[in-house]
């Protein structure tokens, strides 16, 4: 018999809030907590998960003064990392098979994208890459300080693959979740009733599964449900059996993806930092 994927939860009963246009803004700092839950591993979902409840979406450190100003993608420039090129300087002690992952994560977008990351020398403006027992986290988009440019990846949960040093890789350069484009709702079924007990709530939801407004852009770029970018079926499920979020005609189809970029994903990249290619 095949199994609902309603859950068995109470349903959270929100009508047309969970489809705000304006995401509520709070200031998240790094937490040890995440870190702890990322020891573990009992969480379904990506790594770059883990943070719900202590990180914007999961994953996303939010600076102070920046509400609401981006979705996908910003259609301002102000965060954009000038000439495609992304100065980097690393104060962690990775492994080196870590550091090749880290290599490998830089090599998808310089062999697909014209962004290039590059060793710092004298850049005032740089993204400083860390490994913190803090879970997975970054920064959206440039700033001109550096202490809102940290990226964090937490050995070894953040590095066992490709995926989440990319999809950390791509805050830092400006993008969001694909998952919370404006036509998000055309393509993917929310079930909130499937989410943990203490996420169930109204709070939660505006904050972490809402909807961008028409401020965003998407590039004129299809609905893409294998971004590294998109949030995976279990994102927050109180288990991995009944999925939080679900492809619209074919409830088993994966969301996101464990090797990086995307084709959507280097479209998208391409038309933000190199339309003229």
């Amino acid at each position: 018999m095949k199994q609902s994927i309603c859950g068995q939860q109470p349903l959270v009963l929100l009508g047309r809030n969970i489809l705000l246009n304006v995401v509520q803004y709070y200031i998240t700092k790094p937490s040890k907590e995440v870190g702890k839950r990322l020891r573990l591993k009992k969480l379904p979902g990506y790594p770059h998960e883990y943070g719900f409840g202590y990180y914007y979406q999961g994953d996303i450190l939010l600076r102070p003064g920046k509400k609401n100003r981006f979705a996908v993608t910003s259609p301002t420039n102000y965060d954009v990392w000038p000439n495609a090129t992304v100065p980097y300087e690393i104060e962690a002690d990775f492994t080196d098979e870590e550091t090749e992952t880290l290599l490998a994560a830089f090599a998808q977008f310089e062999s697909s994208t014209c962004v290039r990351f590059v060793q710092r020398t004298d850049e005032l403006e740089y993204v400083t890459i860390t490994n913190n027992g803090e879970g997975c986290y970054s920064y959206v988009g440039r700033d001109s300080d550096p202490a809102y440019n940290t990226l964090n990846l937490q050995t070894p949960g953040c590095m066992n693959s490709v995926s989440t040093p990319v999809h950390e890789l791509m805050h830092a350069i400006g993008f969001m979740h694909e998952q919370s484009r404006p036509d998000r709702d055309t393509y993917i079924q929310f079930f909130p009733q499937n989410l943990a007990p203490k996420y169930q709530n109204a709070n939660f939801i505006n904050t972490n599964f809402a909807i961008y407004n028409g401020t965003s852009t998407t590039y004129g770029q299809p609905y893409d449900f294998v971004s590294v970018m998109h949030y995976s079926r279990f994102a927050a499920a109180a288990t991995s059996i009944f999925p939080v979020l679900v492809k619209r005609n074919d409830n088993q189809a994966e969301l996101g993806n464990d090797d990086g970029l995307s084709a959507g994903d280097v479209a998208q990249v391409m038309a933000r930092y190199c339309p003229d290619d």
